[in-house]
């Protein structure tokens, strides 16, 4: 007996434990058994006497060593000899196709079919021998690619035999015992795409209904057959995630409804369209929302499938009107789907709002709508569909609503100004900034309040602009109070150079400088006195930055027009500012003597 080696117990600390022992040299010869080495041997010492046989005797001998081989299995089967039982089922499917091909090629494709039934008969008599279905199934096969060799598959008897067969595949996958499923599976899986693939073809075309509608009617079997896979749950694991297979499925069928009605006429392409508008409705209202649920997600993908191949043909035979009609009943069975299926509204609303865009845009580009009319109506559709994401904030659909939504105002925006009317291209930017803002101040998302500014500031300088207006305050100003409409609330709360000094610095910056370096008496005198009530006010307010921007301005100001010789009016003015500030001052310090109540240095104010 070989010796164990020695361990030391406990083992030393920080010492590995020693490796295991080397398995001996014959410990793989110990999982076979001679009982496996004398089945193998013997099976192949049969089909080499049969095959050597073929070339004295024929198929007779090989055919009467096949029949020997199959009683013999069903002999073994009968004493439970589960080894010998299938070893000597191997040998007989061998024995059989090697006799076959050994015939001529016209009789191939008949003698493998009735093998194949041979087998299935045998399958049924030896139930429990896994070489008979699997051997039937793939005789089967044989027999159909024989039988197809050297055709046209792109013809509808081809076409029928290669769906066919995977149907067939999909039946016997169904039924099959659970070790066979998988196999047969596996081998109808290229018939399915193979059969899919030139079935689909064949549908879109032939301009035959007579040729369009079986090949269209044996897709629909192939597509039923793979949803029926999903009944078997051993089979679920085999056939990707979830939704793949119904998905898969609803889209085949969708394309071959779709192609045998356009092979019926131009009427037959809308036609497509609207049928999978209702097959969405009807889903919507009647299928399950439950996640295993396969109708659904089939239902759907017939859906989508139908409209989008009706819209793209329509599309390519410049149909303009026909889209846009399909358009916008297709946004029905969208916001249909968003009221019943709220887990669907995040990709049913912005369909929606799509659909009926684009069936505008359509609509003018055919005529049917005045030149520059889709415009307007888009800036609306946009409007609207913020107004909406405003109504869900914080919910699912609110983000991608709004999204479409600004998309579209995009649009509609680059389509008025296509137009080359300034003014209009103005009023367009500043009916989606006031909504962007509106929706902003509702959601508080920082981005659209970002783009509703940028909008208004843009509408403000073109109609300025379109006017001739060559001041710089028209376009300095504006774009200060845009500011101080972004900060918004922050100008309560935040600290005032972050809320109020991008504000300040644009509307107060031009015009000081140019107070400096321009003589004009009426924007030096309007500076002081906006920098006056500046300063007044954020005095009152307890703002740090307006409070030191007003009374830097005045200060600067003061100090450059001091090089100058002011006129009467300006030393009025000056004078008359002074005061104030010194009122204020003695006021404000009067109250802070009284009161104990007021901040009590500028580092106090916010």
């Amino acid at each position: 007996m070989p010796q164990s080696p020695e361990v030391v117990y406990p083992p030393p600390v920080g010492v590995p434990p020693p490796p295991p022992p080397a398995p001996p040299d014959d410990e793989g010869l110990r999982r076979v058994s001679p009982q496996q080495v004398l089945l193998a041997a013997g099976a192949v010492a049969v089909v080499v006497a049969g095959a050597a046989s073929l070339s004295l005797t024929g198929w007779v001998f090989t055919t009467a060593l096949a029949l020997g081989t199959a009683a013999a299995s069903l002999w073994c089967g009968v004493r439970r000899l589960r080894a010998s039982e299938e070893t000597l089922a191997v040998a007989t499917v061998v024995l059989a196709v090697v006799g076959d091909r050994a015939g001529s090629d016209p009789t191939s494709a008949v003698v493998l079919a009735v093998l194949s039934a041979v087998f299935w008969l045998l399958g049924r008599l030896g139930r429990r021998a896994l070489t008979w279905p699997v051997a039937a199934w793939l005789s089967a096969q044989l027999a159909v690619l024989t039988a197809l060799s050297g055709a046209d598959l792109g013809a509808l008897p081809q076409v029928s035999a290669v769906l066919g067969t995977a149907i067939a595949g999909t039946l016997v996958t169904l039924r099959a015992r659970r070790p066979v499923a998988p196999v047969a599976l596996a081998t109808t899986a290229l018939w399915w795409v193979t059969g899919v693939a030139t079935g689909t073809h064949l549908v879109w075309t032939t301009t035959a209904t007579s040729t369009a509608a079986p090949a269209a009617a044996l897709l629909v079997g192939a597509a039923a057959g793979l949803v029926a896979l999903r009944l078997r749950p051993a089979l679920r694991p085999l056939l990707g995630p979830r939704p793949l297979v119904p998905v898969l499925a609803g889209a085949v069928t969708g394309a071959a409804v779709a192609g045998v009605l356009q092979s019926t006429g131009p009427a037959g392409v809308p036609a497509a369209g609207y049928l999978g508008l209702v097959s969405a409705a009807l889903v919507a209202a009647l299928a399950s929302p439950r996640p295993h649920s396969v109708v659904r997600p089939a239902g759907l993908a017939l859906a989508c499938t139908a409209t989008a191949l009706s819209v793209v043909q329509l599309l390519a035979d410049g149909r303009w009107s026909a889209v846009a009609l399909l358009l916008v009943a297709a946004s029905l069975p969208a916001v249909l789907v968003a009221a019943r299926q709220p887990a669907d509204r995040p990709g049913a609303l912005p369909v929606a709002v799509g659909c009926l865009a684009g069936a505008a845009l359509l609509a003018e580009a055919d005529g049917n709508l005045g030149p520059g009319r889709a415009g307007p109506l888009l800036l609306l559709l946009a409007v609207t569909a913020l107004a909406a994401a405003s109504l869900e904030r914080h919910h699912r659909d609110e983000g991608p609503l709004a999204v479409s939504a600004v998309v579209v105002g995009v649009v509609a925006v680059a389509h008025v100004g296509r137009t080359g009317d300034p003014l209009a291209l103005a009023a367009a930017l500043a009916v989606l900034g006031t909504a962007l803002v509106g929706y902003a101040a509702r959601t508080g998302r920082r981005p659209a309040r970002a783009g509703g500014c940028a909008g208004l500031v843009a509408a403000v300088w073109l109609a300025v602009g379109d006017a001739g207006v060559q001041v710089p305050e028209a376009y300095s100003l504006p774009l200060a109070a845009v500011l101080l409409l972004y900060s918004g609330r922050r100008l309560a709360t935040a600290p005032s150079w972050s809320a109020w000094g991008p504000a300040l610095a644009a509307g107060y910056g031009p015009s000081v400088f140019l107070a400096l370096v321009e003589p004009e008496l009426l924007r030096v005198l309007l500076v002081v006195v906006a920098a006056t009530a500046t300063t007044t006010a954020a005095t009152g307010w307890a703002v740090r930055a307006p409070f030191l921007v007003g009374a830097g301005s005045l200060v600067v100001v003061g100090v450059g027009r001091l090089l100058a010789v002011l006129p009467p009016p300006g030393l009025v003015v000056f004078g008359v500012a002074g005061a104030a500030l010194l009122a204020v001052g003695a006021s404000y310090e009067s109250r802070r003597r009284r009161a104990r109540v007021a901040i009590a240095s500028l580092a106090d104010m916010r």
